[in-house]
């Protein structure tokens, strides 16, 4: 069941079996060679919407542009600051508690959302401390995809260190099986591993300014070889994690 594809006295029903929304937040960012674009929100969105053929959840509308600055130097990237993307993660999760939701799982495919993301959560719950009268604020989880068990297992037994950090095989191989139609067939360099010591300190896409992310990395990867990506492994990819994330979801909604 999807939010934007439903009427409001279906929601209106929904929220009578349930206070929970599964939402898929992402990025609007260069892939490399042959990554699409939107390839951080596509992945959390396939994902979220093959879990919800298989049970009675609420996938909410995509937020598709993310915080992505260093990547502003290739053409396409759409970049939110920090503190914007703090204010639509607040208003997109308050506009649904005032109406009785109570249970925000966002899926995410942008290690750049992490910190604002998290930063929004405690601002959420910080107006409901403030508060003179007492009231349990909604309650939040934050999930990056590739952080599911199974599914890390899965991309690191097909593609080892040629997984890298980004335009991964993984993602551009879920992004393949989700619009087979615009696979690009097209010639990449050769494979640049990355350093432990970069992978460390630039965790969650902690870099620096576009100009010297684009002179880093001219065509887009950082440690990937997403040669390896078909739509066969995307499947399987898609699979794995839909069915980890049901999981997790419905352990989310049982917490106290």
């Amino acid at each position: 069941m999807h939010l934007h594809l439903s009427t409001w006295q279906e929601i209106e029903s929904y929220l009578l079996r349930s206070q929970g929304i599964l939402i898929p937040i992402g990025s609007t960012e260069q892939h490399g060679p042959n990554g699409l674009i939107g390839t951080d929100s596509i992945c959390p969105t396939a994902i979220a919407s093959h879990a919800a053929l298989q049970a009675d959840l609420l996938v909410g509308p995509t937020l598709t542009l993310g915080t992505a600055q260093f990547n502003l130097k290739f053409p396409g990237t759409i970049s939110l600051r920090p503190s914007t993307l703090m204010r639509v993660v607040e208003d997109y999760v308050q506009s649904l508690a005032s109406q009785g939701f109570q249970r925000f799982y966002f899926l995410n495919g942008h290690g750049g959302n992490l910190a604002p993301v998290r930063a929004a959560f405690q601002e959420i719950y910080m107006q409901h401390s403030l508060r003179v009268q007492e009231s349990l604020s909604p309650r939040c989880r934050l999930r990056s995809w590739w952080e599911l068990p199974e599914t890390n297992a899965l991309r690191q037994s097909l593609y080892a260190e040629k997984e890298g950090t980004h335009a991964t095989p993984s993602e551009v191989a879920m992004a393949q099986y989700a619009f087979p139609e615009h696979i690009k067939d097209v010639s990449l360099g050769a494979w640049h591993p990355v350093s432990l010591e970069y992978l460390r300190n630039h965790a969650g896409d902690d870099h620096f300014d576009a100009t010297d992310h684009r002179r880093r990395h001219p065509d887009g990867r950082i440690g990937s070889d997403p040669s390896l990506a078909n739509p066969v492994d995307g499947q399987r990819l898609l699979e794995t994690a839909a069915a980890e994330l049901l999981q997790d979801y419905r352990a989310f909604l049982a917490e106290e």
